[in-house]
């Protein structure tokens, strides 16, 4: 009877009572096909009331498993429609457990994928025209893991996008962690391991800003462990792949066997394949034993005694659980690969010049697959030789020693070329600076020159205001002098000597502007006191006296005296910047032989560590060497106390 002819049956029929009475009436029926129809009938009830509601879910429930248990996966796609003039009567958390509950039941009858996927994008539809956010939300997680699993990779990442956005705009952590695991699931299958690895951290990271129920935390965990394995890194992914083992048994989930299994696979791609006899004789391994964990004892037999017979036996007796897991697949096959290459090398090693077809018989594997192997190894360098595909010979050369002087030689050369790089680069930023102040001096040095001429032309004030600019120029040469100085004797020897006599070329100069400069003032001073004594002897001879004479030359002592402090103090001065700049040299000097004495002295403290090791076990030795002619005294002793016995009693 169709789900349709069903319906008609419990229209023409009438509805029951919403009533504990009527739930346990259909309870009663021995017969399925007895029970459906009355539960129908209880859903038909047009009742409100908050008892007939309670009752009518629970006819919902009992009617799903009996579909169920009756792989009626149409009628439960029908009752979802039927149902939804119901939902508008209870709350909407409860419409949301009922109606995943019916896609989780219909997910329970085998081959009922392509159902799934379209009863999931009806209930989108319902959803979105109701606005039952929350709940669309879910079934569309769902549609995507189902497009998924049917291979609809495009239409999941699509599907999946816009819902990553959604919801992470509404924060629901939950939700998300879900999400994103599946968006780590699905890049993994299209192998982007870079965006598997940023979604799996995407949904740790929401993880651990909430509770996360034990179930979804072995997920997690199980596909870390995935992802690391993917990675090579079997260490690491062994233990996610036993934290999801821990959590998967105490749930008592079916997924722990997978677990298991993949925690084998770990041991036996790091060749510790001795290892998996002792966990599959553990308590979990006879717990969860069964051909999964044969199959991966097979393959683990195979690796320790690295035969291809038993390993390809092992691929073709455990097909399904070896060949149709990817994940072991994937692993398993470049566990093949290196089996062959040991394999094709140990035997290859006593020959110079072998036939193909003699390695054949050897391994018992077809010709042209060894023929492809061996080119393959070649080609990897995995050893020196060629193949002669006239005569079907493999030729194996001679492994040529390698010379350690040629690249100890080209490893010394590049090092010498980074220290002159980098002695090169330290070099051209001095350099840059002292050129920098180079080019200001010789700037400054024409304007002065220039500034010179002008004042050697004027008289009075303006005479004096242009002396004036340019002794305040001759301070700013003077100080860009002593840097270029400092600049200078901080480079290199060759350099060094080269960038003073600039130097002295500069002081020169600017000396020879000093001169300059004095030789116009005394002019100056030279043409007014010549001036003022015409002025005074015309006005009044008599007033001249001898005292006006000797105060003026007091003066023009006092000034020279001062002049020669000044020149005194200069040189004081550069003394001392040369003295700074040795001792600062000195401590470089220093402080390289410091550090050269603390690398020397780690070397005496390993020796000296190393020294008593050996003290120590030679004392022990010593200690165990008394001890044995201690022993073999005491015998001797013991032996002839005997013999005397005997003696002096017979």
């Amino acid at each position: 009877m169709t789900c349709i002819e069903l319906l008609k049956a419990v229209m023409s029929s009438g509805y029951l009572p919403a009533t504990m009475d009527s739930i346990d009436n259909a309870l009663e029926a021995k017969d399925p096909s007895e029970s459906i129809p009355l539960y129908y009938r209880i859903l038909e009830n047009p009742s409100c009331s908050s008892e007939a509601l309670r009752v009518r879910e629970q006819a919902i429930s009992n009617l799903c498993d009996l579909l169920r248990l009756e792989k009626r996966a149409e009628d439960l796609r029908s009752l979802l429609t039927l149902l939804r003039p119901f939902f508008a009567l209870i709350p909407k958390a409860k419409t949301a457990k009922i109606v995943r509950g019916i896609i989780d039941t219909v997910a329970k009858i085998p081959g009922t994928t392509d159902l799934q996927i379209s009863l999931c994008k009806e209930m989108v539809e319902w959803t979105r025209i109701e606005k039952r956010t929350f709940l669309r939300q879910r079934v569309e997680a769902r549609l995507a893991a189902l497009l998924m699993e049917s291979k609809e990779y495009s239409e999941a990442l699509s599907l999946l996008s816009g819902l990553i956005k959604e919801v992470r705009r509404l924060d629901d952590k939950l939700l998300l962690v879900d999400i994103d695991l599946l968006e780590s699931k699905l890049h993994f299958s299209l192998r982007n391991l870079p965006k598997a690895k940023a979604a799996l951290t995407a949904a740790r990271t929401a993880a651990n800003a909430i509770y996360v129920p034990p179930a979804q935390q072995g997920t997690i965990d199980l596909q870390s462990g995935i992802l690391h394995a993917e990675e090579k890194d079997y260490k690491t992914g062994y233990s996610y792949f036993f934290e999801a083992f821990e959590a998967f048994k105490a749930l008592e989930d079916d997924r722990a066997i997978f677990c298991l299994k993949y925690m084998l696979l770990c041991k036996i791609m790091v060749s510790q394949a001795d290892d998996v006899a002792g966990i599959i004789s553990s308590k979990a391994g006879h717990q969860y034993g069964g051909p999964e964990l044969d199959a991966m004892k097979a393959v683990a037999d195979a690796h320790s005694k690295r035969s291809l017979k038993s390993f390809e036996a092992a691929l073709r007796d455990y097909k399904a659980q070896l060949e149709e897991d990817p994940i072991v697949h994937r692993h398993l096959s470049s566990l093949y690969d290196t089996l062959l290459e040991q394999n094709l090398c140990k035997l290859i090693e006593p020959f110079s010049n072998v036939e193909i077809a003699h390695i054949a018989d050897l391994i018992e594997l077809p010709v042209s697959h060894v023929e492809k192997k061996l080119s393959q190894m070649i080609l990897d360098k995995k050893f020196a030789g060629t193949l002669d595909q006239g005569a079907g010979c493999l030729i194996i050369f001679d492994d040529a020693k390698q010379d350690a002087i040629f690249p100890a030689t080209l490893e010394t050369i590049s090092n010498i070329g980074k220290v002159v790089d980098s002695l090169y680069t330290r070099l051209g930023r001095m350099s840059e600076v002292f050129e920098g102040y180079e080019r200001q001096y010789c700037e400054l040095s024409a304007n002065l020159a220039k500034k010179c001429a002008a004042a050697a032309l004027l008289d009075g004030e303006q005479k004096k205001q242009k002396v004036s600019d340019v002794k305040a120029g001759l301070e700013d040469a003077e100080a860009l002098i002593r840097k270029m100085d400092l600049e200078a004797r901080s480079l290199q020897p060759s350099i060094k000597a080269m960038l003073l006599a600039k130097l002295r070329e500069y002081k020169s100069d600017l000396n020879n502007l000093k001169t300059e400069v004095k030789r116009i003032t005394s002019a100056s001073l030279n043409a007014a006191a010549r001036d003022d004594l015409l002025e005074s002897g015309m006005a009044d001879t008599k007033m001249v006296s001898a005292d006006q004479r000797g105060r003026l030359m007091m003066s023009t002592e006092r000034l020279n005296q001062s002049s020669d402090r000044i020149k005194e103090s200069r040189r004081t001065m550069l003394e001392t910047e040369e003295l700074g700049v040795s001792i600062l040299q000195d401590l470089h000097q220093q402080r390289q032989s410091l550090l050269h004495s603390h690398t020397t002295l780690g070397g005496v403290d390993d020796n000296i560590g190393k020294s008593k090791k050996i003290l120590t076990a030679m004392t022990r030795r010593m200690s165990r060497n008394k001890w044995i002619i201690g022993s073999l005294v005491a015998a001797l002793v013991l032996a002839i106390l005997i013999i005397l016995y005997f003696k002096l009693a017979h």
